[in-house]
Protein backbone atom coordinates (compact mmCIF):
# COMPACT_ATOMS: atom_id res chain seq x y z
CA UNK A 1 0.00 0.00 0.00
CA UNK A 2 1.04 3.33 -1.08
CA UNK A 3 2.16 5.87 1.62
CA UNK A 4 -1.07 8.06 0.29
CA UNK A 5 -3.69 5.54 0.35
CA UNK A 6 -2.41 4.41 4.49
CA UNK A 7 -2.85 8.31 4.77
CA UNK A 8 -6.51 8.16 2.94
CA UNK A 9 -7.27 5.69 4.68
CA UNK A 10 -6.42 6.78 8.32
CA UNK A 11 -8.36 10.65 7.62
CA UNK A 12 -11.38 8.32 6.74
CA UNK A 13 -10.97 6.24 9.71
CA UNK A 14 -10.48 9.23 11.88
CA UNK A 15 -13.08 11.47 10.63
CA UNK A 16 -15.50 8.78 10.65
CA UNK A 17 -14.49 8.11 14.49
CA UNK A 18 -14.67 11.76 14.89
CA UNK A 19 -18.25 12.13 14.26
CA UNK A 20 -19.64 8.94 16.58
CA UNK A 21 -21.21 9.43 19.72
CA UNK A 22 -19.27 6.45 21.43
CA UNK A 23 -21.98 5.33 24.25
CA UNK A 24 -20.39 1.98 24.47
CA UNK A 25 -19.31 0.64 27.95
CA UNK A 26 -15.75 0.51 27.35
CA UNK A 27 -14.15 2.20 25.78
CA UNK A 28 -15.79 5.58 26.55
CA UNK A 29 -15.37 9.01 24.63
CA UNK A 30 -12.32 10.64 25.15
CA UNK A 31 -12.78 14.68 26.00
CA UNK A 32 -10.73 16.91 23.67
CA UNK A 33 -8.64 18.22 26.52
CA UNK A 34 -7.18 14.85 27.30
CA UNK A 35 -7.09 14.27 23.42
CA UNK A 36 -4.54 17.40 23.17
CA UNK A 37 -2.53 16.40 26.15
CA UNK A 38 -1.92 12.97 24.23
CA UNK A 39 -0.60 14.26 21.34
CA UNK A 40 2.15 16.51 23.42
CA UNK A 41 5.71 14.97 22.86
CA UNK A 42 6.92 12.03 25.15
CA UNK A 43 9.13 12.67 28.08
CA UNK A 44 11.51 10.54 29.19
CA UNK A 45 10.06 9.02 32.08
CA UNK A 46 13.15 8.40 34.81
CA UNK A 47 12.78 12.27 35.37
CA UNK A 48 11.74 14.74 38.07
CA UNK A 49 9.43 16.20 35.97
CA UNK A 50 7.44 12.48 35.49
CA UNK A 51 8.12 12.07 39.14
CA UNK A 52 5.74 15.60 39.92
CA UNK A 53 3.13 14.60 37.06
CA UNK A 54 3.24 10.70 38.44
CA UNK A 55 2.55 12.17 42.39
CA UNK A 56 -0.19 14.84 41.29
CA UNK A 57 -1.95 11.50 39.28
CA UNK A 58 -1.74 9.45 42.53
CA UNK A 59 -2.95 12.04 44.93
CA UNK A 60 -5.91 12.98 42.50
CA UNK A 61 -6.78 8.84 42.77
CA UNK A 62 -7.03 8.62 46.28
CA UNK A 63 -9.28 11.74 45.77
CA UNK A 64 -11.32 9.83 43.50
CA UNK A 65 -11.25 6.81 45.39
CA UNK A 66 -11.95 8.42 49.08
CA UNK A 67 -9.07 7.14 50.35
CA UNK A 68 -5.61 7.82 52.24
CA UNK A 69 -4.05 4.76 50.89
CA UNK A 70 -2.13 3.76 48.22
CA UNK A 71 -3.70 4.08 44.43
CA UNK A 72 -1.34 2.31 42.15
CA UNK A 73 -1.23 3.05 38.67
CA UNK A 74 -0.01 0.02 36.25
CA UNK A 75 0.52 -0.43 32.83
CA UNK A 76 -2.21 -2.47 31.54
CA UNK A 77 -6.27 -3.19 30.82
CA UNK A 78 -8.28 -3.26 34.10
CA UNK A 79 -8.11 -7.46 33.92
CA UNK A 80 -3.93 -6.97 33.99
CA UNK A 81 -4.84 -4.79 37.61
CA UNK A 82 -7.27 -7.25 38.91
CA UNK A 83 -5.10 -10.33 37.96
CA UNK A 84 -2.23 -8.71 39.79
CA UNK A 85 -4.28 -7.87 42.71
CA UNK A 86 -5.20 -11.90 43.27
CA UNK A 87 -2.42 -13.48 42.65
CA UNK A 88 -0.40 -11.16 44.91
CA UNK A 89 -2.60 -10.91 47.70
CA UNK A 90 -3.88 -14.89 48.30
CA UNK A 91 -2.25 -16.79 50.95
CA UNK A 92 0.19 -19.85 50.20
CA UNK A 93 -2.55 -22.76 49.83
CA UNK A 94 -5.35 -21.23 50.72
CA UNK A 95 -9.08 -20.65 49.04
CA UNK A 96 -10.89 -18.25 47.40
CA UNK A 97 -14.54 -17.13 47.01
CA UNK A 98 -15.32 -16.00 43.52
CA UNK A 99 -18.82 -14.48 43.41
CA UNK A 100 -19.66 -14.36 39.34
CA UNK A 101 -22.91 -12.68 38.30
CA UNK A 102 -21.69 -12.08 34.72
CA UNK A 103 -18.81 -12.65 32.46
CA UNK A 104 -16.29 -10.51 34.39
CA UNK A 105 -17.10 -12.23 37.55
CA UNK A 106 -16.17 -15.73 35.31
CA UNK A 107 -13.27 -13.69 33.85
CA UNK A 108 -11.88 -13.60 37.71
CA UNK A 109 -12.85 -17.03 38.69
CA UNK A 110 -10.82 -18.05 34.87
CA UNK A 111 -7.69 -16.57 36.29
CA UNK A 112 -7.81 -17.86 39.46
CA UNK A 113 -8.60 -21.45 38.17
CA UNK A 114 -5.58 -20.92 35.80
CA UNK A 115 -3.33 -20.48 38.77
CA UNK A 116 -4.70 -23.76 40.18
CA UNK A 117 -5.97 -21.80 43.38
CA UNK A 118 -8.86 -23.45 44.67
CA UNK A 119 -11.91 -22.10 44.56
CA UNK A 120 -15.30 -21.72 46.33
CA UNK A 121 -17.57 -20.25 43.29
CA UNK A 122 -20.33 -18.51 44.12
CA UNK A 123 -22.50 -18.31 40.96
CA UNK A 124 -25.46 -15.50 40.66
CA UNK A 125 -27.88 -15.39 38.23
CA UNK A 126 -27.16 -12.86 35.24
CA UNK A 127 -29.34 -9.69 35.87
CA UNK A 128 -29.08 -10.28 39.58
CA UNK A 129 -26.44 -9.16 42.33
CA UNK A 130 -25.45 -11.14 45.03
CA UNK A 131 -26.41 -10.16 48.49
CA UNK A 132 -24.21 -9.86 51.85
CA UNK A 133 -26.02 -12.44 53.10
CA UNK A 134 -25.43 -14.96 50.57
CA UNK A 135 -21.74 -13.85 50.77
CA UNK A 136 -21.80 -14.97 54.67
CA UNK A 137 -23.28 -18.28 54.34
CA UNK A 138 -20.70 -18.99 52.20
CA UNK A 139 -18.05 -17.81 53.99
CA UNK A 140 -19.44 -19.78 56.63
CA UNK A 141 -19.51 -22.99 54.99
CA UNK A 142 -15.40 -22.16 53.97
CA UNK A 143 -13.44 -21.22 56.58
CA UNK A 144 -10.28 -21.67 54.77
CA UNK A 145 -11.38 -19.05 52.14
CA UNK A 146 -8.75 -16.42 52.47
CA UNK A 147 -10.01 -13.56 49.34
CA UNK A 148 -13.51 -12.68 47.78
CA UNK A 149 -13.02 -11.42 44.45
CA UNK A 150 -16.49 -9.40 43.73
CA UNK A 151 -18.00 -7.11 40.82
CA UNK A 152 -19.35 -4.23 41.73
CA UNK A 153 -20.93 -3.01 38.79
CA UNK A 154 -21.59 -5.93 36.48
CA UNK A 155 -20.38 -4.59 33.04
CA UNK A 156 -22.36 -7.73 30.89
CA UNK A 157 -25.20 -7.36 33.23
CA UNK A 158 -25.69 -3.96 33.56
CA UNK A 159 -25.40 -5.08 37.70
CA UNK A 160 -24.75 -3.33 40.75
CA UNK A 161 -24.64 -5.00 43.88
CA UNK A 162 -24.08 -3.49 48.02
CA UNK A 163 -20.88 -3.08 48.10
CA UNK A 164 -21.25 -1.60 51.26
CA UNK A 165 -22.56 -4.13 53.46
CA UNK A 166 -20.35 -6.27 51.79
CA UNK A 167 -17.67 -5.18 53.05
CA UNK A 168 -18.56 -5.06 56.20
CA UNK A 169 -19.58 -8.60 56.26
CA UNK A 170 -16.28 -9.74 54.33
CA UNK A 171 -14.50 -7.84 57.63
CA UNK A 172 -16.26 -9.46 60.33
CA UNK A 173 -15.06 -13.18 58.63
CA UNK A 174 -11.46 -11.47 58.72
CA UNK A 175 -11.00 -12.36 54.63
CA UNK A 176 -9.55 -10.02 52.61
CA UNK A 177 -11.96 -8.34 49.92
CA UNK A 178 -11.13 -7.58 46.26
CA UNK A 179 -13.54 -5.43 44.15
CA UNK A 180 -13.70 -5.11 40.53
CA UNK A 181 -14.44 -1.17 40.28
CA UNK A 182 -13.48 -1.16 36.66
CA UNK A 183 -17.28 0.28 35.65
CA UNK A 184 -18.00 1.49 39.17
CA UNK A 185 -14.96 3.83 40.33
CA UNK A 186 -15.95 7.72 39.15
CA UNK A 187 -19.60 7.20 37.85
CA UNK A 188 -21.03 5.68 41.03
CA UNK A 189 -21.02 6.54 44.77
CA UNK A 190 -17.65 4.27 46.33
CA UNK A 191 -16.25 5.36 49.53
CA UNK A 192 -13.43 2.76 49.90
CA UNK A 193 -11.61 3.85 53.53
CA UNK A 194 -15.06 4.82 55.09
CA UNK A 195 -16.70 1.34 53.38
CA UNK A 196 -14.08 -0.53 54.60
CA UNK A 197 -12.84 -1.64 51.33
CA UNK A 198 -9.48 -3.77 50.98
CA UNK A 199 -8.66 -3.69 47.42
CA UNK A 200 -10.30 -1.32 44.10
CA UNK A 201 -9.73 -2.15 40.96
CA UNK A 202 -10.24 0.15 37.96
CA UNK A 203 -9.59 0.79 34.43
CA UNK A 204 -9.09 4.19 32.11
CA UNK A 205 -11.13 3.39 29.72
CA UNK A 206 -14.59 3.91 31.95
CA UNK A 207 -15.63 6.82 33.69
CA UNK A 208 -11.76 7.82 33.95
CA UNK A 209 -12.13 9.01 30.40
CA UNK A 210 -8.56 7.61 29.15
CA UNK A 211 -7.97 5.46 26.16
CA UNK A 212 -7.55 2.19 27.67
CA UNK A 213 -3.85 1.15 29.05
CA UNK A 214 -3.88 2.02 32.59
CA UNK A 215 -5.20 -0.40 35.06
CA UNK A 216 -5.54 0.80 39.15
CA UNK A 217 -5.03 -0.58 42.02
CA UNK A 218 -6.38 1.12 45.77
CA UNK A 219 -4.68 -0.74 48.36
CA UNK A 220 -6.58 -0.50 52.26
CA UNK A 221 -4.60 -1.26 55.53
CA UNK A 222 -5.26 -4.56 55.82
CA UNK A 223 -3.87 -5.42 51.82
CA UNK A 224 -1.17 -3.28 52.89
CA UNK A 225 0.14 -5.92 55.78
CA UNK A 226 -0.86 -8.65 53.44
CA UNK A 227 1.63 -7.73 51.15
CA UNK A 228 4.74 -7.41 53.47
CA UNK A 229 4.01 -11.10 53.40
CA UNK A 230 5.98 -13.05 50.47
CA UNK A 231 4.02 -13.78 47.27
CA UNK A 232 2.38 -17.29 47.02
CA UNK A 233 1.83 -17.50 43.26
CA UNK A 234 4.05 -16.80 40.58
CA UNK A 235 4.32 -13.77 39.28
CA UNK A 236 7.05 -10.55 38.10
CA UNK A 237 5.73 -7.91 36.83
CA UNK A 238 2.48 -8.39 38.13
CA UNK A 239 3.71 -8.42 41.43
CA UNK A 240 1.64 -5.97 43.60
CA UNK A 241 5.36 -5.20 45.82
CA UNK A 242 7.15 -3.98 43.08
CA UNK A 243 4.19 -1.22 42.08
CA UNK A 244 3.97 -0.53 45.86
CA UNK A 245 7.83 0.23 46.40
CA UNK A 246 7.97 2.63 43.01
CA UNK A 247 4.95 4.27 44.16
CA UNK A 248 6.63 5.35 47.79
CA UNK A 249 9.00 7.06 46.23
CA UNK A 250 6.48 8.89 43.22
CA UNK A 251 7.92 6.47 40.61
CA UNK A 252 7.12 3.21 38.83
CA UNK A 253 9.16 -0.24 38.61
CA UNK A 254 8.71 -0.68 34.67
CA UNK A 255 8.78 1.83 31.93
CA UNK A 256 4.89 3.33 31.96
CA UNK A 257 2.46 4.54 29.15
CA UNK A 258 4.00 8.21 29.95
CA UNK A 259 1.48 9.79 27.68
CA UNK A 260 -1.60 8.05 29.20
CA UNK A 261 -0.56 9.21 32.86
CA UNK A 262 -0.61 12.39 31.27
CA UNK A 263 -3.65 12.36 29.83
CA UNK A 264 -4.90 11.07 33.14
CA UNK A 265 -3.85 13.96 35.22
CA UNK A 266 -6.16 15.76 32.63
CA UNK A 267 -8.92 13.73 32.68
CA UNK A 268 -9.39 13.69 36.91
CA UNK A 269 -8.63 17.84 36.72
CA UNK A 270 -11.64 17.76 34.79
CA UNK A 271 -13.61 15.30 37.36
CA UNK A 272 -12.35 17.61 40.17
CA UNK A 273 -13.74 20.74 38.38
CA UNK A 274 -17.04 19.52 38.00
CA UNK A 275 -17.04 18.07 41.53
CA UNK A 276 -17.06 14.28 42.16
CA UNK A 277 -20.61 14.04 43.68
CA UNK A 278 -21.82 16.05 40.77
CA UNK A 279 -20.38 13.36 38.29
CA UNK A 280 -22.02 10.62 39.85
CA UNK A 281 -25.25 12.33 40.13
CA UNK A 282 -24.91 13.25 35.93
CA UNK A 283 -24.33 9.16 35.61
CA UNK A 284 -27.05 8.36 37.91
CA UNK A 285 -29.60 11.17 36.24
CA UNK A 286 -28.69 9.69 32.46
CA UNK A 287 -29.37 6.01 33.87
CA UNK A 288 -32.69 6.89 35.60
CA UNK A 289 -33.65 8.58 32.00
CA UNK A 290 -32.85 5.61 30.60
CA UNK A 291 -34.50 3.06 31.97
CA UNK A 292 -37.52 4.79 32.23
CA UNK A 293 -37.54 5.39 28.01
CA UNK A 294 -36.76 1.71 27.82
CA UNK A 295 -39.00 0.49 29.56
CA UNK A 296 -41.45 3.23 27.97
CA UNK A 297 -40.57 1.84 24.25
CA UNK A 298 -42.02 -1.74 25.88
CA UNK A 299 -38.12 -3.66 26.16
CA UNK A 300 -37.39 -5.31 29.37
CA UNK A 301 -34.40 -4.41 31.09
CA UNK A 302 -31.90 -6.76 32.01
CA UNK A 303 -31.71 -5.97 35.25
CA UNK A 304 -33.32 -6.80 38.61
CA UNK A 305 -30.37 -4.67 40.41
CA UNK A 306 -29.51 -1.70 37.76
CA UNK A 307 -26.30 0.18 37.96
CA UNK A 308 -26.17 3.68 36.50
CA UNK A 309 -22.85 3.09 34.97
CA UNK A 310 -25.20 1.55 32.35
CA UNK A 311 -28.70 0.26 31.19
CA UNK A 312 -29.29 -2.93 29.13
CA UNK A 313 -32.33 -4.38 27.21
CA UNK A 314 -33.61 -7.11 25.72
CA UNK A 315 -34.02 -6.57 22.00
CA UNK A 316 -38.12 -7.23 21.33
CA UNK A 317 -38.56 -9.86 18.87
CA UNK A 318 -37.25 -9.87 15.25
CA UNK A 319 -34.63 -7.40 15.85
CA UNK A 320 -31.18 -8.33 14.92
CA UNK A 321 -28.35 -6.85 17.02
CA UNK A 322 -25.46 -6.67 14.44
CA UNK A 323 -27.69 -4.98 12.19
CA UNK A 324 -29.52 -2.95 14.44
CA UNK A 325 -26.06 -1.19 16.18
CA UNK A 326 -24.74 -1.03 12.45
CA UNK A 327 -27.97 1.47 11.31
CA UNK A 328 -27.33 3.19 14.81
CA UNK A 329 -23.73 4.00 13.72
CA UNK A 330 -24.35 4.52 9.77
CA UNK A 331 -27.45 6.21 10.04
CA UNK A 332 -27.39 7.97 13.48
CA UNK A 333 -23.82 8.16 14.15
CA UNK A 334 -24.00 6.44 17.24
CA UNK A 335 -22.47 3.37 18.99
CA UNK A 336 -23.56 1.52 21.29
CA UNK A 337 -22.47 -2.33 22.78
CA UNK A 338 -24.62 -5.43 22.09
CA UNK A 339 -24.61 -8.72 24.90
CA UNK A 340 -21.70 -10.75 25.81
CA UNK A 341 -22.30 -14.81 26.56
CA UNK A 342 -20.46 -16.61 29.43
CA UNK A 343 -21.47 -19.68 31.46
CA UNK A 344 -24.49 -18.09 33.31
CA UNK A 345 -25.70 -17.02 30.12
CA UNK A 346 -26.17 -16.35 26.63
CA UNK A 347 -26.72 -12.78 25.87
CA UNK A 348 -24.85 -12.06 22.92
CA UNK A 349 -26.82 -11.17 20.09
CA UNK A 350 -29.65 -10.62 22.48
CA UNK A 351 -29.49 -7.51 24.45
CA UNK A 352 -28.39 -3.80 23.53
CA UNK A 353 -25.98 -1.70 26.24
CA UNK A 354 -25.70 2.31 26.81
CA UNK A 355 -22.97 3.92 28.84
CA UNK A 356 -23.52 6.60 31.33
CA UNK A 357 -19.88 7.06 31.85
CA UNK A 358 -17.25 9.82 32.03
CA UNK A 359 -17.56 12.33 28.85
CA UNK A 360 -21.43 11.42 28.46
CA UNK A 361 -24.13 14.09 28.79
CA UNK A 362 -28.02 13.96 28.41
CA UNK A 363 -27.26 15.86 24.65
CA UNK A 364 -25.74 12.38 24.14
CA UNK A 365 -28.17 10.45 25.88
CA UNK A 366 -31.42 11.69 24.20
CA UNK A 367 -29.77 11.35 20.92
CA UNK A 368 -29.10 8.02 21.53
CA UNK A 369 -32.62 7.00 23.15
CA UNK A 370 -34.00 8.63 19.88
CA UNK A 371 -32.22 6.82 17.37
CA UNK A 372 -33.00 3.50 19.32
CA UNK A 373 -36.41 4.36 19.26
CA UNK A 374 -36.55 5.07 15.57
CA UNK A 375 -34.63 2.09 14.66
CA UNK A 376 -37.13 -0.20 16.35
CA UNK A 377 -39.94 1.27 14.44
CA UNK A 378 -37.97 0.68 11.51
CA UNK A 379 -37.79 -2.74 12.54
CA UNK A 380 -41.85 -2.88 12.97
CA UNK A 381 -41.77 -2.70 16.32
CA UNK A 382 -45.08 -0.88 17.26
CA UNK A 383 -44.37 2.21 18.89
CA UNK A 384 -45.29 5.85 18.78
CA UNK A 385 -42.63 8.48 17.89
CA UNK A 386 -41.41 10.60 20.44
CA UNK A 387 -41.94 8.20 23.33
CA UNK A 388 -38.26 7.86 24.28
CA UNK A 389 -37.66 11.22 24.63
CA UNK A 390 -40.83 11.99 26.70
CA UNK A 391 -39.91 9.50 29.16
CA UNK A 392 -37.08 10.62 29.47
CA UNK A 393 -37.81 14.10 30.03
CA UNK A 394 -40.56 13.40 32.90
CA UNK A 395 -37.98 10.88 34.19
CA UNK A 396 -35.65 14.54 34.72
CA UNK A 397 -33.35 14.28 31.79
CA UNK A 398 -33.08 18.29 30.68
CA UNK A 399 -30.86 18.50 26.81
Amino acid sequence: MSGDSRRNRYDHDMSDAASIRLLTPGPTAVPEPVLAELARPVIHHRTAGFRAIFADVSKRLQRLYRTEGPVLTLAGSGTTAFEAAQVSLIGPGRRALTIASGKFGERWQDIYAAHGVEQERLDVPWGSAVTAGEIADALERSPEVDVVTLVVSETSTATMCDLRSIAEVVRKHNVLLIADGITAVGAIPIEMDAWGVDVLVAGSQKALMLPPGLGFVGLGPRALERLERPIALPAYCLDLRRWLESWRKDDVPFTPPISLIRGQQVALEMIETEGLENVWRRSAGLATATRSAFIAMGLDLVSRAPSDSLTGAFYPEGVEDAAFRARLRDAHHIQIAGGQSGRGAKWKGRIMRLSHMGHVDADDTLAALTAIEQELIAAGHDLAPGTAASAARKAGLSA
